[in-house]
């Protein structure tokens, strides 16, 4: 399955440039992300962008035995 997202950008006074790409709703509870999670990116190619988590996230939900 697909999500198509919009790469957005803020121009700055300065004339900086900031580019984002928004993350859905539903890719971020499937990898149970958390405000303030810190992520690395890799560039494989023109077309392939590869994230990596710092840590793996604390289980939300504990196992119940």
């Amino acid at each position: 399955m697909s999500y198509p997202i919009k790469l957005q950008c803020i121009k700055r006074k300065s004339g900086w440039r900031q580019f984002y790409l928004p993350i859905p709703a539903a890719l971020a509870e499937a990898l149970d992300c958390q405000e303030g999670e810190s992520w690395s990116w890799t560039v494989r190619d023109r077309k392939h962008l590869c994230l990596l988590r710092q840590r793996d996230p604390l289980p939300s939900h504990p196992k119940r035995s």
